[in-house]
C-alpha cells in the first residue's frame, strides 16, 4: 500500500514566512535612530573654538536682516566672514561688543564696544559695503584680535549697523543697529 502526501499549502502562507524572515534580517542592519551622540566636552568645545573659530547667527533689530559672522584665527589676527541679507542700506559696519547678550530689542544690551589693547573699537573694522540687492558677503583681516585669550572676541557679541557710523546708547545719535549675534563655537558637520 502507498502512502501519499499530501502537502496542505494555504494561500499567502509562504509568503508570509519569506516577509517575515525578510523583516528579521533587515533589523539587525537597521540603526537605533533614539540613540543620538552625547553633548560635547568643555574640552571638545574649545578643540572645536581653535580648530574651526566662532560664528555669530544674525537676530534681526526691528529690520528685515539676518545672516552670519565667523570668525576664525589666521596668522597675527582674526579672519572675520560676514553674510547678511536684506540690508536696508548700501554701506554699513559692524563692531564687537563687550557682552553676549542680544535680549533686548534695540540691541543696547550687548553693552559697550570692544576692542583689544586700547584700539579704537568704533574704527576696529572698515566700512563694508552690500551688493544693490541688499546683500553683502565679505572677508577681512583683523590685526591685533583673536578668538580666545585677553585679545579675543570669545564671550562677546556682534552689531551690524547701517550707515558710515557706529554709534552707541548714550551718543544721542539716533539708533542704527539693524542686527545682533552672540558668538558661539561652529559646530563641525557630524555624519
Amino acid at each position: 500500500m502507498r502512502r501519499h502526501r499530501t502537502r496542505l499549502t494555504l494561500p499567502g502562507v509562504r509568503q508570509a514566512a519569506a516577509g517575515a524572515v525578510l523583516v528579521a534580517a533587515l533589523a539587525g542592519c537597521s540603526t537605533n535612530p533614539a540613540s543620538e551622540p552625547p553633548p560635547p566636552t568643555a574640552q571638545q568645545l574649545q578643540a572645536n573654538v581653535a580648530k574651526y573659530g566662532l560664528e555669530a547667527q544674525l537676530r534681526s533689530l526691528g529690520s528685515a536682516v539676518t545672516g552670519k559672522v565667523r570668525v576664525y584665527d589666521q596668522g597675527d589676527g582674526l579672519r572675520i566672514l560676514v553674510s547678511v541679507i536684506n540690508m536696508p542700506d548700501v554701506r554699513f559696519r559692524i563692531a564687537f561688543h563687550e557682552a553676549a547678550n542680544c535680549t533686548s530689542p534695540n540691541g543696547f544690551s550687548v553693552g559697550p564696544h570692544w576692542a583689544p589693547g586700547g584700539r579704537d573699537a568704533r574704527n576696529l573694522i572698515p566700512v563694508l559695503s552690500t551688493n544693490q540687492d541688499g546683500t553683502a558677503e565679505t572677508s577681512l583681516h583683523v590685526r591685533g584680535v583673536h578668538v580666545g585669550g585677553p585679545d579675543g572676541v570669545e564671550g562677546r557679541s556682534v552689531i551690524i549697523y547701517t550707515g558710515d557710523r557706529v554709534t552707541d546708547a548714550v551718543s544721542g545719535v539716533a539708533n542704527n543697529r539693524v542686527a545682533c549675534g552672540t558668538f558661539t563655537p561652529v559646530q563641525p558637520f557630524a555624519f
